[in-house]
This record gives C-alpha cells, sequence and structure tokens, in this order.
C-alpha cells in the first residue's frame, strides 16, 4: 500500500487532432494548477418488476456515462482559451510569437477535429496522483474534454485564476508512470498586469476586482447508437459575461450610468448605448513582451448597482454582456494549437 500526498500531483493535457477524443502530440503544462476534480457517472439504473415478492430493489443496468470536470490554475499564457472560443492562427517569429484567438460558429467546423458530427475543438486532460512505485500509480485520463465555461478572475493583490469547466467522453485508468508536461517556470500573470479600457482606449484606474467569462451551454448527447457514451458534445448558444467593481469616481459614475446604463433619461427603454471593450493583461519580462488583449464588441451594460454605504470608499458594481470576442495574444510560447509541435 502506498499514500498519495498533494505534492506528487500532477495534472496536464493534450490536444485532440484529427478524431474527436483521440489525443495528439505531448503533454502540455497547462498552468500553475491549484485544483483539479473529475466527476464519473456510471448510470447505473436501478430497475424493479412485479413478480420477484421483494421490496428490494431486482435488477441493476448500466445506463449512460457521464463525464464532467473543473480545474484551476494560475495563467502563464492563454492556451486553453483556444479550447474556449475554437480557433487560433499562430504567426510571428520568435519572441514574442503571435496568437490570435478566434470564435467558432456552428456554420465552420473546427480547424482540428474531423467527422460527420462537427465536433467542437477537444482535448484530454491526465490527472494523476503518484506514489514512488510503478504500479501503484493513479492515473486517469479525460478523453474528447471540450470546455463548457471558462472564468478569468482578478483581484487586487493575487494573481489572475482561470477556472475551467469541461465535459468528456470518457475516463480511462492506468496504474503505470505517468509521462509529465514540462514544466513553464515563467511568474503568473497578477493583478498588477491588468487594465481595463472602457471604453476601448479609456482606461478606468479604479478597478478592484473582474470576473471574465465564457459558456458554451453544452449539450451532451446520448444518440441510441450502440454506445453507453456521449458523442461530441453539441455547443449551444454562446453567452459572455463581465463584471467589475470599481472605487466610484465623479467621473466614472456619471459616464458609465448616464452613457452606458440609462443613456441619459429613465425613460429611455432602451439604455444605454452598445459600446467596445478590452482587457489588457500585460507582464514585460525580459526581453520580449507577454500579453494578451481580451477584445469585446457589442457590449451592453445589464446592470449597475451604485450603493450608498455608512462608511468606507462609495463602489460600482457593472455586469456587461460583450456580443462578440476576440483574444490577441504576444508571449514567448511558439504554438498555441494543436499542430503543428
Amino acid at each position: 500500500m502506498a499514500r498519495f500526498i498533494s505534492d506528487s500531483n500532477a495534472v496536464s493535457m493534450r490536444w485532440e487532432s484529427g478524431l474527436y477524443a483521440t489525443a495528439s502530440g505531448d503533454r502540455l503544462w497547462i498552468g500553475l494548477v491549484q485544483n483539479s476534480s473529475i466527476d464519473e457517472s456510471t448510470g447505473v439504473l436501478p430497475i424493479r418488476y412485479v413478480g420477484t415478492s421483494t421490496r428490494n430493489v431486482d435488477l441493476f443496468v448500466d445506463g449512460p456515462k457521464d463525464v464532467t470536470g473543473a480545474f484551476s490554475y494560475y495563467p502563464q499564457n492563454w492556451r486553453m482559451f483556444v479550447a474556449a472560443l475554437g480557433s487560433n492562427i499562430d504567426s510571428g517569429s520568435p519572441t514574442p510569437y503571435a496568437h490570435v484567438i478566434s470564435e467558432l460558429n456552428s456554420n465552420a467546423a473546427s480547424p482540428y477535429i474531423s467527422g460527420a458530427l462537427n465536433p467542437f475543438t477537444s482535448f484530454t486532460i491526465e490527472d494523476s496522483k503518484r506514489t514512488g512505485t510503478d504500479g501503484l500509480h493513479f492515473v486517469r485520463t479525460v478523453n474528447g474534454a471540450v470546455v463548457n465555461t471558462i472564468t478569468l478572475n482578478g483581484t487586487q493583490g493575487e494573481p489572475l485564476t482561470v477556472d475551467v469547466d469541461y465535459v468528456g467522453q470518457e475516463v480511462t485508468f492506468t496504474s503505470g508512470a505517468p509521462t509529465l508536461a514540462t514544466e513553464i517556470t515563467t511568474r503568473p500573470y497578477m493583478w498588477r498586469d491588468v487594465r481595463l479600457h472602457i471604453p476601448s482606449g479609456t482606461v478606468i484606474a479604479e478597478l478592484k476586482d473582474f470576473s471574465l467569462s465564457i459558456n458554451n451551454n453544452l449539450e451532451p448527447p446520448h444518440y441510441l447508437n450502440g454506445s453507453q457514451v456521449i458523442a461530441p458534445p453539441i455547443p449551444l448558444n454562446r453567452d459572455y459575461e463581465f463584471t467589475a467593481t470599481l472605487d466610484s469616481t465623479s467621473e466614472n459614475t456619471k459616464t458609465f450610468w448616464e452613457s452606458y446604463f440609462v443613456g441619459g433619461s429613465s425613460l429611455n427603454v432602451g439604455g444605454g448605448s452598445t459600446f467596445n471593450m478590452m482587457l489588457e493583461v500585460s507582464a514585460q519580462i525580459g526581453a520580449g513582451s507577454r500579453e494578451a488583449f481580451f477584445i469585446m464588441s457589442g457590449c451592453k451594460m445589464m446592470d449597475m448597482e451604485l450603493p450608498t454605504p455608512q462608511e468606507g470608499v462609495n463602489e460600482t458594481s457593472l455586469t456587461i454582456q460583450p456580443r462578440n470576442m476576440v483574444i490577441n495574444v504576444n508571449d514567448d510560447v511558439f504554438i498555441y494549437s494543436p499542430f503543428p509541435y
């Protein structure tokens, strides 16, 4: 018997290319992973029927298998957002390399995965708990993982965090030694690397925290096709949401309320005007730059809270729904896309 201790845990990813749920290429370092969980449901169905003269369950049968998972990490690059939005173009040479991460819609096939069911960009997760002896490890591999939601969070004085929830097809197990990803040693992105532009070009200097989420609203189909596992998940409507808390000032409070929330009049049923905005995350390190620009267009301010407290600094809380997003990245990672390596 061997005890599993957390300092020997590891979580890595592999892109899938060619066929859905088929890993390709090397194991990749995700970031500074803080936690990971895999939720497996074997779908066992208890059946009762007449004629058995018992109050107990009569039979257990195998039902649908469902796999979901989640992990959280401090980002050192933005590769996982390729899996969230679906498409990417790499360019540039060397340091910094450029990556343009863009939306994949239902009328376009994934550039990496082929198949009649038009699967979305997918990846494999390897979650390992290791001991000092081969044959006693506990290594689970989730095949066919697709990002359901991804959320980038920032809070004063802390590293940025990325939370990923995914839907997978099936989990395989081995007790053999896992192949570990090569560690990335650059520092994670921090709160001080962030600047919020509302609208684009106007920096909001009093930002205290934010959250940016992408939700693919996946539907995992269990077709009548002889299989217990799901077919490639179907991305339904895509939803973006950006929330922020900032110290209130005479300038930004009036602008947000008058221009973007109510439109200058409580009788303006349509609310304020739409606008473009940008979240800039830039860390200047060494000879090259590490930066990402989350460019959001067609934004609508859905909610604005401005409480009146008895003490302390007044704060404004914003909820914004963008219509479109593209992410422009410059960093020291050669390739974001599943191929080439």
